[in-house]
């Protein structure tokens, strides 16, 4: 039991450069931390690790059983802009020319969804990964958000089907650059400082711990 908390960091917990995940997000601090590679403490719990082992699981079922359908877990380069360079991987996309990301999540995130109530971050990092698969020369019509019941039953699950929105893409994209521009003027921490909070973040509670860190100065 004691090394089971061990397996939570993964090389994804440890990455300090922004991924597509993150720029849609409500704090725009830790976004702009992400773009200025700031170090934080890495973490990790039981849900996110249940989160890895589902996506694996899904990855090798629906690649076992129907390969010629989607792709799974294809390496997307989203968008170049001076050191910036956007990256990450795709949960599927299927041959219907539909981008699909599981969110394994609780009671909660599940009513929110059935009533289509979507969180901003969400709905971006949906839009990037389908401009990532245009850029690659695939067409996408839709993107869909699929929320799995991280307790319950597979019954409980909501597909959310959303029109693929380019502009909401490259809005996204515009708004790393003028982060990105104003810290070649100001300087990474007048950017950081400048930049709101949001209202509760997680994110923010790692980069804290780091900052009250000494050690990482010696």
């Amino acid at each position: 039991m004691r090394r089971i908390p061990e397996l939570f960091i993964s090389e994804r917990s440890k990455q300090i450069q922004i991924g597509i995940s993150e720029v849609g997000m409500d704090c725009k601090k830790c976004i702009a931390r992400k773009l200025a590679m700031t170090p934080r403490n890495p973490d990790g719990a039981w849900y996110p690790f249940i989160g890895t082992a589902v996506h694996d699981a899904l990855e090798h079922g629906f690649k076992e059983r129907w390969p010629l359908d989607y792709l799974l877990e294809n390496r997307l380069h989203v968008h170049s802009y001076k050191d910036l360079e956007l990256s990450g991987s795709c949960d599927m996309y299927a041959s219907t020319g539909v981008v699909n990301d599981w969110k394994v999540v609780g009671k909660t995130a599940l009513a929110d969804a059935a009533r289509g109530k979507i969180k901003d971050q969400y709905r971006v990092q949906a839009m990037l990964y389908g401009y990532g698969w245009v850029k690659k020369g695939y067409e996408v019509t839709h993107v869909s958000l699929t929320f799995l019941p991280r307790e319950g039953k597979l019954e409980e699950a909501q597909v959310v089907l959303l029109r693929y929105n380019q502009a909401l893409a490259l809005e996204s994209l515009a708004q790393l650059e003028s982060m990105i521009d104003a810290a070649e003027l100001a300087g990474w921490e007048q950017v950081i400082e400048r930049a709101p909070k949001a209202g509760f973040c997680f994110s923010c509670r790692r980069y804290e711990q780091t900052d009250n860190d000494i050690s990482l100065l010696i």
